[in-house]
């Protein structure tokens, strides 16, 4: 089992990561309703209550005043009257004197914030005089204070709740970690411990362990079946292969039969080696451990020479000629086996695929090039020609195949990091290049 991957672009968030972020988010909806409650308070009372409040002591002043010209001026603690009559305003203060529309005025009176109310009747102005920063003080103590004692319990609360949370979900996060730190390969099949997780109470994480345990005893029984029938499988498909070779030998030991004969054993041959090499590839991506094995530098360069090699024969057959390139010496750290199975199926491919043509394989700093002047693939073709088991079109190759080849380049390349990009057109043949480097 390979390590995990997440899609590209994509960034993992942990549980606690989202809790908290969940209250933060909540904090700060708390404290901008917070202030703008309180904003909105301290604007209707200031705005709206206390000015009908002082326009109804206007009003009353005034009916009282109608009803006996000898009434008093208000004189509380909160609110002051001054008369001017017939613009006599010497018995009001200087810098009310100033003012001279009628309504409501802002006013700082020495160090004291007050709003002033001008009205007239008959001749006469009033003012009265109200000390607004006994309403600040009110509501600072009966509005401000309360609301951030409020804010600062809901923050408390919050606090609590989030450390209460991350302890109930502390051991899906352990659980988490630990199967993601978990090394899968070290063992065979896994061995998953969970007794740390015995004394839990949680009724999820028992049922995640639950499930997590039966997932690994079916997977180590199915790691145990898989084991057994490719050993099986790998013995009982190597017998009569072995045995055909064997036989063509016998065959072939006869230097007297005709061309027909020798021509159909030839083709025997290739289709027995063919069989074999495909046995043993099969094998060796079945069998993980191996693939995976510690790895040496391959030269790349001088596999290139030995698939040529032995792939010269079949490509003199369809008129075909094989070169390579070397514009470096390449060293790739891989098993052999892999590095050999790789770019002998591409040669093989593209030599399969050609007809008078040529096989060109270029072998540079990090990556080698494969092109030929085959048929070629149409776009659909190539989306699909990684695609195991797919033939795009049969007659057009010179063997029969069983559309495995590049699904195992692509496959292996995966494996080992490495990537795999095909260029095609129909007609004028096929390049494909396998980059070493990303590996790295």
């Amino acid at each position: 089992m390979g390590p995990v991957r997440t899609l590209p672009g994509k960034k993992r968030v942990g549980v606690r990561a989202k809790l908290l972020r969940l209250f933060a988010i909540q904090a700060a909806i708390i404290s901008v309703t917070m202030v703008v409650g309180i904003f909105v308070a301290n604007h209707l009372i200031y705005g709206v209550v206390m000015r009908e409040a002082i326009n109804a002591e206007a009003e009353h002043f005034w009916t009282r005043l109608a009803e006996n010209p000898a009434h008093a001026l208000p004189d509380v603690d909160n609110l002051r009257g001054y008369m001017a009559v017939d613009g006599d305003d010497s018995s009001v203060p200087e810098a009310l004197r100033s003012l001279a529309p009628t309504g409501f005025h802002d006013l700082k009176l020495g160090d004291k914030r007050t709003l002033v109310n001008v009205s007239e009747r008959d001749g006469r102005r009033l003012y009265l005089v109200f000390e607004a920063g006994r309403v600040s003080d009110l509501a600072f103590y009966f509005g401000i204070l309360p609301g951030a004692l409020v804010l600062i319990l809901l923050y408390i609360m919050g606090f609590v709740t989030y450390t209460l949370s991350q302890r109930a979900i502390s051991p899906i996060v352990r659980l988490a970690n630990y199967l993601e730190n978990f090394d899968f390969n070290g063992s065979s099949p896994p061995k998953l411990d969970f007794s740390w997780l015995e004394n839990t109470q949680d009724a999820e994480v028992l049922t995640m362990v639950e499930a997590v345990n039966h997932f690994s005893e079916r997977l180590a029984a199915f790691i145990d079946r898989e084991r057994v029938f490719t050993r099986d499988a790998g013995h009982e498909l190597r017998t009569p292969i072995a045995v055909l070779k064997g036989t063509l030998d016998l065959l072939e030991a006869n230097g007297e039969r005709p061309e027909a004969e020798r021509r159909a054993l030839a083709r025997m041959r290739r289709t027995v080696d063919d069989m074999e090499a495909l046995l043993s590839t099969l094998l060796m991506l079945a069998r993980e451990e191996e693939v995976t094995s510690p790895s040496v530098d391959v030269n790349v360069n001088a596999v290139v020479l030995e698939q040529l090699d032995q792939l010269q024969s079949q490509a003199e057959k369809a008129h075909n000629k094989l070169a390579i390139h070397e514009h470096a010496q390449l060293q790739v750290r891989a098993p052999t086996a892999v590095v050999d199975i790789v770019l002998g199926n591409l040669i093989r491919n593209a030599v399969n695929y050609t007809r008078n043509g040529s096989v060109d394989v270029s072998v540079e700093r990090g990556r080698v090039r494969v092109r030929d002047t085959g048929v070629g693939m149409s776009d659909q073709e190539l989306a699909n020609a990684f695609e195991p088991f797919y033939r795009a079109d049969e007659s057009r190759g010179l063997s029969k195949g069983h559309g495995l080849g590049l699904s195992i380049v692509k496959r292996l390349a995966n494996q080992f990091g490495w990537s795999v990009s095909a260029h095609s057109e129909p007609g004028v043949g096929t390049t494909i290049e396998v980059d070493f480097n990303t590996a790295n």
